[in-house]
This record gives C-alpha cells, structure tokens and sequence, in this order.
C-alpha cells in the first residue's frame, strides 16, 4: 500500500510539473511571438517568427524549470493532503521529509532528461534559430553598434556578431606588404576550423588583381572573440568549460571579470538540480504546517512568490561575489545552504 502511495505521488508531481512547464512555455512563446511582430518584414514574415518561436521553445523552458518543479510538487502534495494520503502515510511511520524527497522525484524526471536534452540538443536548436532570424530580419545589421577587429597574420576582419560560427556583417581585408590586395564584404560567413568561408553574395574590392576573387580564407578567429556577455547565458556547458580555462590564464582585469560570469552561469546550470531539490524540500515542509489548510491558490502564490525570491536571491549573491572578486562557487553555494538551514528548521517544528 505505502509503495502505491509513492509511486502516485511521484506520478502526479511529474504530472503537474510538466503541465504548468508547458503553461509557462505557452504564456513565453505568446509574448515573444508578439514581441517580435516589431520586426516583421518582407524577408522575415509571420511564418518565419513562429518558426523561431516554436523553435526556441524547448530552451526558453530551462528559465522556468525550478518554478515549474516546485509549484508541480507543492500541488501534488497539497491535493494528497486534501485526500488523506499524506495522513496514511505518516500514520505507517513515514516521515514529512521523506514523503517530501519521493514527491520531488517526480519533479527530478522531468528536470535532469530536459537539462541534458537543452545541452546536447535543444540549445542548439534555438542557437541556429536566432541565426535565421538574424539573417533575415537583418536585426544584426540594424541594431548592433559595436565593431570588432581582429588581425591574424596581414589579414583583418571586422564583424558585429559571432554565433555558432556564424560571423555577422563581415568585413575583411587582406594586405601583403603594407598593401592592400583586396576587401571582402558579406552580411554573413562561416568559421570552419581555420578558415572563414564567404557567402555567395560577398561583394569584393580588388586593388592588385582584378579578376581575384576567393571563397574561404585561412584566418584563426581567437576563442575569446567568439562570446560576449549578452551570448554567455546561451552556452553549454562544454562550452563555458572551455572558456573558463582559457580566461583562467589571464590577470587582465577584464578577463578576469568575464570568467566571473562565465562562472556564474556555469555554476548555476550545474547546481540548478540541487536547487530544486532545495526548494522542493523547504517549501514541501509548509504543507505540513502554514500551507496545511490553505487553500490551492494560497498554495500557488507561495511557490511562486518563493521561487521568484530564491531567484533573486540567488543572482544578488551572485552579484556580491562577482562585484568584489570573491569565489563564485562560494555566492553560488549559500542560497542553497540557506534554504537547508530554514529546512532543518522547518522540519524540526512538525
């Protein structure tokens, strides 16, 4: 009897934390979609930005993964407790935190598959998504200010933007011996290794030769210059590992700043499991004393109130660290801790 209560807790709390997954998926997909008829065109139509919204949708549901898996978990309980299942359960001798940590499994199911599909898959997805945008709303073109110039051997390359290869508004010169031999010019080209791949449609200047006219080019684009700090919260993990080791080698002030937030979203995509966990037990806690006659709106507004709070508690501990080059692990940690503390103590009050 008890193993069927639990395996109906972990089957509900999985329920609900998928359906209200999916609410908030729907309720982002329907702003971004409004959002971006601003930038409706010729080129990037109707058709092309609910393409790049359903697209971007698998990733956008990491943002709401811990409000979803608590609010999925305080639910669950809460109506089992209506039902009397949480009383069957404590009378055979089974403890709150238990019957707390069997909920939550439910909730981990959902979370942990979605965390590795967005690393291997989904991320992906929306990266090349924004890409297609890019290039047909020409939103890189219009609204980027910043020109950046890089230099490898007598060549020269000025772009806006770089995302998964892809470089944006591409300018490139190539010199020999103090001389200019010809300039590129291309909305877009790719990076394959060591070499810049030009579109079909790059428009070329020649200076020496007027008949030279070359596809790709052997140019090494530093790591360094193919992130920034608006494209940090969009890498995997591998990436964001491989970035922290390269900026680890630098004392520069500013690299030290950028692997300070290359740090941060690392640690908190990496710590967002316990988190949930840490969520799920302390405020499960409250069904067994404040939230225990409450109503399941009452219910909702507190997980979600609770789950906005430890977000922005969270980024402000975060922001602590980072401002006064303190350990980001550290910042990351003590959210987390600080809800076990209030859990033990919550705990030890049932």
């Amino acid at each position: 009897m008890i193993t069927l209560f639990n395996k109906y807790l972990i089957k509900r709390s999985l329920y609900f934390s998928l359906s209200i997954l999916f609410f908030f998926g729907l309720l982002d997909a329907i702003f971004t979609f409004i959002a971006e008829l601003e930038n409706v065109s010729d080129k990037y139509n109707i058709f092309n930005i609910l393409k790049y919204v359903i697209l971007s949708i698998p990733h956008n549901l990491i943002d709401f993964l811990e409000g979803a898996c608590l609010l999925g978990v305080i639910l669950a309980l809460g109506l089992s407790h209506q039902e009397g299942n949480l009383t069957v359960l404590r009378t055979a001798g089974i403890s709150p935190l238990k019957i707390v940590f069997t909920s939550s499994i439910g909730a981990l199911i959902l979370a942990i598959p979605l965390m590795v599909l967005d690393e291997m898959t989904f991320r992906k997805i929306h990266l090349n998504a924004s890409i297609d945008k890019n290039v047909l709303s020409e939103q890189i073109n219009t609204e980027a200010t910043d020109i950046n110039w890089i230099k490898f051997g007598d060549s020269y390359l000025s772009f806006e933007e770089i995302i998964e290869e892809k470089i944006f508004n591409v300018r490139f010169i190539k010199t020999e011996n103090n001389k200019i031999i010809f300039t590129a010019k291309s909305d877009f080209a790719e990076i394959q290794q060591d070499n810049i791949i030009f579109s079909k449609k790059t428009s070329y200047k020649n200076f020496i030769n007027e008949s030279l006219k070359t596809q790709s080019e052997i140019f090494v684009v530093p790591l360094e210059s193919k992130i920034s700090f608006s494209k940090v919260s969009n890498l995997g993990i591998r990436d964001i590992s491989s970035y922290r080791n390269l900026f680890s080698q630098s004392n520069l002030e500013e690299d030290i700043l950028f692997k300070s937030h290359l740090d941060k979203v690392f640690y908190k995509t990496v710590f967002k499991p316990i988190s949930i966990i840490a969520l799920i037990i302390y405020f499960g806690s409250l069904i067994f004393t404040s939230l225990r006659d409450s109503t399941i709106g009452g219910r909702i507004i507190v997980a979600v109130t609770g789950a906005f709070i430890y977000r922005l508690i969270q980024d402000l501990s975060l922001g602590i660290f980072i401002s006064y080059n303190l350990s980001v692990l550290i910042g990351a940690i003590i959210p987390i801790a600080l809800l076990f503390i209030l859990s033990i103590i919550s705990y030890k009050k049932i």
